[in-house]
């Protein structure tokens, strides 16, 4: 391994997020950053540690030895889940369960130090930003950068060992002295033509399951009480030139064949006002590429309006709406700047026009009572689940560093509503949760609406392994997933088969694609008293006629 005295040339950037597992969502930001870097001639590789093998030191091992890095940078997406009642959750009571992620990412630091203990290492990301000093700590690592990282991480590279020239770098959190110092971060801009366009293909699966994210913007000027985007975002709104956007959804069109969603990652996509999304609309309509993709986003409930709503259901654009509440108390209490009469205008614009609508709720949230709880439960009935209408929600609202909810708490409220363990930089899952705690009041919530919101998310072994497959796959490693295929148990098989079939068949791989066919088929004989499995039967002999003779 290389010394830290020598030039830095060579970094790793890894994906910590172990919840890849139940939602594929691909390490966008450290593709961002990579871009960014291999355009100034370093060489950079993203790494998962969770994958291929199921083995953390193992993969981490494999990937020092193929990177050979001079840096390490840990992309820290979240600590935990948000969610306080998380069936198969791993940490937590019997007022909660959820998923927490840092002991792990504690793991990960440790093994690096071990295995390659003169690389620096330097975190950031989004769960980073909002705790830095706390995380330093946590994971015993000196330095790491708030916000967005690909400038502040380029003047590391080109400062480091120098500890004069680090120490001054915008973003830069670094542990000092027995203390923590955070640099302010500098205003960012967009750099046109050259912003995200490519994407690393070792987790394309994600683009296919989750779709692929696209960035119109920068910021979140709201206040809500439980919310950490504009400590990640910035309050000051920064936009892409539309021009630019487009040109990346027409490269993304003839280089991604497989995508057909996009994603537009905005904190909230009609924020501030609907001069610049209407804008950005008109303009994909124009080139036709509301004929070539799905798009959806996140939206506000206000400002919205029927002209608005006609033009999205025109591009094919489908909506999560951030509701959190019919109770306007308890709107007006977390500092939301709408009300329960601009979430029905909303609902009925997207009846209306047939566009479909994820409704987002948080129960529990400061200001919550029996009677607020009742009142949202009866609208979520007067506007149930439909083909167009569908509803998730939280229950209690997770506690951050810096948030307003986190200040009211500091200051005496909350009790004795508080669950969880009030932490250092609040890294440790804690909630507040009103007027039950949060499983209780989860219970309550499922029998009045006589339906629940599906968790399906354990970290089971047959999801793991068909994920491991993918990777592989993605990774041009046809010869490790073909072997790891006929070597895996019927539901590996059964979930990873037709990625990788379309895969095999894509890059020509027609004898194997032909023998994982025949494999899976043998298998499925021997259950096919499963309905399950009796339809993949025709499915896989359709595929095997494709192949020809």
């Amino acid at each position: 391994m290389e010394t830290e005295s020598a030039e830095i040339k060579r970094i790793l950037l890894l994906y910590t997020d172990r919840y890849y597992f139940v939602k594929q969502v691909y390490p966008f930001g450290l593709d961002v950053i990579a871009g960014v870097l291999r355009r100034h001639g370093y060489h950079v590789d993203i790494g998962y540690p969770f994958l291929p093998e199921p083995d953390v030191e193992t993969n981490l091992r494999h990937l020092l030895t193929f990177s050979r890095p001079q840096l390490v940078g840990l992309g820290i997406r979240n600590l935990d889940t948000c969610m306080s009642c998380e069936p198969y959750g791993d940490f937590g009571n019997q007022a909660y369960h959820t998923f927490y992620f840092l002991p792990e990412i504690q793991q990960i630091a440790e093994t690096l130090k071990r295995a390659a203990p003169n690389v620096p290492i330097i975190a950031g990301g989004g769960a980073f930003t909002v705790s830095p000093e706390a995380i330093l700590r946590a994971l015993d690592i000196q330095y790491g950068i708030i916000g967005e990282g690909e400038k502040a991480l380029l003047r590391f590279l080109k400062a480091y060992p120098d500890q004069d020239q680090v120490r001054t770098i915008p973003g830069l959190a670094h542990l000092h002295n027995r203390g923590c110092v955070v640099n302010e971060r500098e205003p960012y801009r967009f750099e046109t033509g050259t912003w995200a366009l490519s994407r690393d293909k070792q987790f394309a699966y994600a683009f296919e399951s989750t779709g692929l994210p696209v960035r119109v913007k920068r910021g979140c000027n709201q206040q809500c009480s439980y919310c950490v985007e504009p400590i990640i975002e910035g309050r000051e709104f920064v936009f892409r030139e539309i021009e630019d956007v487009i040109r990346e959804l027409e490269y993304i069109a003839q280089a991604h064949e497989e995508v057909r969603t996009l994603f537009f990652v905005d904190t909230e996509f009609n924020l501030p006002d609907l001069t610049y999304c209407t804008r950005l609309i008109h303009g994909i309509m124009e080139k036709g590429l509301h004929e070539r993709f799905g798009f959806t986003s996140q939206f506000l409930p206000k400002p919205f309006g029927p002209g608005f709503a006609a033009l999205l259901a025109e591009a094919g654009v489908s909506l999560i709406l951030t509701a959190d509440s019919f109770s306007d108390p308890v709107l007006k209490k977390n500092q939301i700047a709408y009300q329960e009469k601009d979430i029905i205008d909303v609902l009925e614009l997207c009846d209306r026009h047939r566009i479909a609508c994820t409704v987002s709720m948080i129960f529990g949230l400061p200001g919550e009572t029996v009677d607020t709880l009742d009142h949202s439960l009866n609208r979520m009935k007067a506007y149930p689940p439909d083909f167009w209408r569908r509803y998730e929600y939280t229950v209690g609202g997770r506690i951050y560093e810096g948030t307003p909810l986190c200040r009211w708490v500091e200051k005496g409220g909350g009790e004795p509503h508080l669950y969880g363990e009030r932490s250092p930089g609040y890294i440790k899952p804690y909630y507040f949760c009103s007027p039950e705690a949060p499983l209780a009041l989860n219970t309550i919530i499922e029998r009045e609406l006589g339906y629940g919101i599906a968790h399906d998310n354990p970290f089971a072994d047959h999801k793991s392994g068909a994920l491991a497959l993918a990777f592989r796959t993605d990774q041009g490693a046809y010869d490790a997933a073909v072997s790891t295929f006929l070597n895996s148990p019927l539901p590996v098989c059964s979930q990873g088969f037709e990625y990788l079939f379309r895969k095999l068949t894509g890059a020509g791989r027609i004898r194997e694609a032909r023998t994982i066919c025949e494999h899976l088929l043998r298998a499925l004989s021997t259950a096919q008293t499963d309905p399950r499995y009796l339809e993949q039967m025709e499915l896989v002999r359709f595929y095997m006629g494709l192949l020809g003779p």
